[in-house]
């Protein structure tokens, strides 16, 4: 797994590339909650190149969204590919957490657009 950051004035964006699985969500957790608890902005993390996401990836999503809810900061995710996207739908994540389908739409949705 690979995580690059880019940062605007409003918004962290967190580009992750690989798969959230069970032997890469630690690393994950570890390098993206030490970036939020850094920031007070809002993050919007790219899905553009994961691969797969498994159930322990969606219960880290679903803390960090917890933990940007606590902050009064938003979290949105762009970019998911077809079975990504799926799972979110079926799974019912996409009413938990905004998804939307390119970076230009999830930094206007956050940047209040």
């Amino acid at each position: 797994m690979e995580i690059l950051t880019e940062r605007t004035a409003e918004v962290l964006v967190i580009h992750v590339e690989g798969q959230l699985a069970a032997v890469t969500v630690a690393e994950f957790e570890k390098e993206v909650f030490s970036l939020i608890q850094q920031t007070v902005q809002h993050v919007l993390i790219d899905f553009k190149k994961l691969d797969y996401i498994s159930s322990q990836g969606l219960r880290s999503l679903l803390i960090l969204a917890k933990e940007q809810k606590l902050k009064e900061k938003k979290l949105a995710l762009c970019c998911l590919n077809e079975t990504i996207n799926d799972v979110f739908r079926i799974s019912g994540f996409d009413t938990i957490i905004s998804v939307y389908p390119t970076i230009e739409e999830g930094l206007s949705f956050l940047k209040g657009k």
